[in-house]
């Protein structure tokens, strides 16, 4: 059986057997790529050969090609399947480094520490990786002075929470005690920021001071 390609016009020579189905068959020019549905004619009533009258016609010269194959499948389903392999993993990726990374996402935006929390995930304590050191306290006729240093003991700024500071007697029990903005809002990795508390006046009995962020 001679096949017409309905596209380019490409002909096959192809086994009779091969398409010979009630319900048709899917096939594939190898040339163009096009499929189509081919349903084979009804098969004609064999007639008893006349006589030859001439030499026979030559055979159609043809370079056979595979002709009957399956349909390809569609690549716009294996691109789609990819596109949402990779989202997935963009979305875990993300959702990996804000668990991770969420002490560093606290130090540089605070408000972040309340939707931590909300999930069920745990941060830093206030005031981590920042340190209070050199407090002095020291009392004049109006009363006392408080002074010591913040520093960033970290590799990324951090801001800095507000101070809580409490004057002390000899038992260690908490006289008076302020809390006060500090000297500066934000501290980058090795700054060092000075503060200065006055109680005006102070209680006779304070002989002790702790200084400690505001919530921790």
């Amino acid at each position: 059986m001679i096949l017409v390609c309905p596209s380019c016009r490409t002909r096959y020579r192809v086994e009779d057997e091969a398409l010979d189905r009630p319900q048709g068959r899917t096939v594939r020019c190898a040339s163009c790529g096009h499929s189509w549905h081919h349903i084979a004619p009804p098969q004609r009533p064999r007639e008893r050969p006349a006589a030859p009258t001439s030499a026979p016609a030559a055979p159609v010269a043809m370079t056979p090609r595979p002709a009957i194959t399956a349909p390809a499948p569609p690549r716009h389903r294996r691109r789609a399947g990819l596109v949402w392999i990779l989202l997935i993993l963009l979305l875990g990726g993300a959702v990996a480094a804000l668990v991770l990374g969420r002490d560093t996402i606290v130090a540089l935006w605070p408000p972040a520490a309340h939707y931590y929390e909300v999930v069920g995930l745990k941060t830093e304590p206030t005031g981590a990786g920042l340190d209070i050191g050199n407090v002095t306290s020291t009392r004049n006729a109006d009363g006392l002075i408080v002074e010591g240093d913040i520093s960033n003991k970290l590799g990324v700024p951090r801001t800095v929470p507000r101070l809580r500071v409490a004057l002390r007697d000899a038992g260690q029990h908490e006289l008076v005690f302020k809390t006060v903005d500090p000297p500066r809002e934000r501290l980058l990795p090795g700054e060092t920021s000075h503060f200065v508390v006055g109680f005006l006046p102070a209680p006779d009995a304070a002989s002790g001071v702790i200084v400690t962020f505001a919530g921790s």
